[in-house]
């Protein structure tokens, strides 16, 4: 064997290597990408979750508000509920499906009921009090399926 065919051999050995170790890197890298997309797809859907937690939150102090006559600052915190929901709904629009059509009448609920606080004579009678507290306990509801439904997706995608 001359040293040309010898030199040739080498060469191919140490290219056919290098072409392994390239197809190893990239099978190793699109893993890694799948693994970061499913990550960050998990954080969102955590991050998603927490908020519909919070508008729930905010939604039962309205209700306080409402039963300790405090129309004031309900009327204040049911105009956080209207700045909040859609700025959620916009944000999480892929993990909401259906429940974008529901948020978007919670939003309509929570706008008339801020305008109804705001005015001059707000729920002055006690069955528009119960009634209001009702609409609410209903939104309420609403905000629970939502977060429940957020859970589930979570957890389906974390097995």
């Amino acid at each position: 064997m001359n040293a040309h065919n010898w030199l040739d051999w080498t060469n191919a050995s140490v290219g056919g290597v290098g072409l392994l170790l390239t197809i190893a890197a990239i099978r190793q890298a699109t893993g890694a990408k799948r693994a970061a997309e499913e990550a960050s797809e998990a954080i969102w859907q955590r991050e998603a979750s927490d908020s519909f937690s919070e508008l729930k939150g905010a939604a039962e102090e309205l209700v306080l508000l409402l039963q300790n006559e405090q129309p004031s600052a309900a009327a204040v915190r049911a105009g956080d509920l209207v700045a909040r929901i859609p700025q959620d709904r916009a944000r999480f629009e892929r993990f909401l499906l259906a429940d974008s059509d529901k948020l978007k009448a919670l939003e309509l609920l929570f706008q008339k009921l801020a305008v109804r606080l705001s005015s001059e004579d707000p729920l002055e009678e006690q069955h528009e009090t119960q009634e209001a507290i009702d609409r609410v306990f209903d939104a309420i509801r609403d905000l629970n399926a939502i977060y429940g439904r957020l859970l589930a997706r979570l957890d389906e995608e974390t097995k």
